[in-house]
């Protein structure tokens, strides 16, 4: 499944349909990113209708919300979908957005053990340097990773997986039931301070978008970075 072109043009053609039939929107382009276990589906110039006048009105906080409830709403059909697609259950679905680019991303992790052997890094990025950075926007925004991993999904999509990232204070809110709140806050912060750092240079190539999302209960996150231009 994971170089099967076939399923790849499925799977986009089947989210921009789904997009159109439960948001009235399709995004203007798709684009997945497929190698087990994960499938990592980018949506490029996607907006839905009345969101401008709130982002206008500097409310993203609330569209943010909006849309995780929309999504949260129609994630059974999601998963039953992807599964048939790509011939495994899928056990998460996270996402997250980009208002001021109009672009999102969608990370379906599959059931299926990873193939450590077919994510292979290009030559020229250093995958110890592109850990330390992420470690350290980390214990900026949390702690830092117990564990931290990342695969090079294709050409322009790389994947990064931290656990042990949850302080203290926050494990006590996500025991209180404070995980929508928390996400919301924690989107921009960690957008925020991404931009601080240069990892252009690490990873030979300009980023042209981050996006990342949590599973709270078990102290996991996964960061992606949508890759554009060569920098030499």
């Amino acid at each position: 499944m994971t170089n099967d072109k076939t399923v790849q043009t499925k799977i986009e053609d089947f989210i921009s349909s789904f997009l159109q039939s439960q948001f009235g929107e399709a995004p203007n382009s798709v684009k997945a990113a497929i190698r087990n276990p994960f499938i990592a589906i980018h949506l490029i110039g996607f907006s839905l209708p009345g969101e401008n006048i709130l982002l206008k009105r500097k409310e993203a906080k609330r569209v943010g919300q909006t849309r995780d409830l929309l999504l949260n709403a129609v994630k059974p059909e999601l998963f039953q979908e992807l599964a048939k697609l790509a011939g495994f259950s899928v056990k998460e679905i996270y996402a997250d957005w980009n208002f001021e680019k109009e672009s999102g991303l969608l990370i379906a992790v599959l059931d299926v053990e990873a193939d450590p052997a077919s994510f292979i890094y290009p030559e020229d990025v250093n995958q110890e340097a592109l850990h330390e950075i992420v470690i350290r926007i980390s214990k900026i925004t949390q702690k830092a990773p117990e564990t931290i991993k990342s695969y090079w999904l294709n050409d322009t999509t790389v994947l990064v997986e931290r656990r042990g990232i949850m302080v203290d204070i926050e494990k006590e809110l996500i025991k209180n039931g404070v995980i929508e709140e928390l996400r919301l806050a924690k989107r921009p912060l960690e957008h925020r301070v991404m931009k601080f750092f240069k990892l252009e240079p690490v990873m030979n190539q300009e980023i042209d978008d981050l996006f990342v999302d949590w599973n709270f209960i078990e102290d996991k996150a996964y960061m992606v970075f949508i890759l554009g231009a060569k920098t030499n």
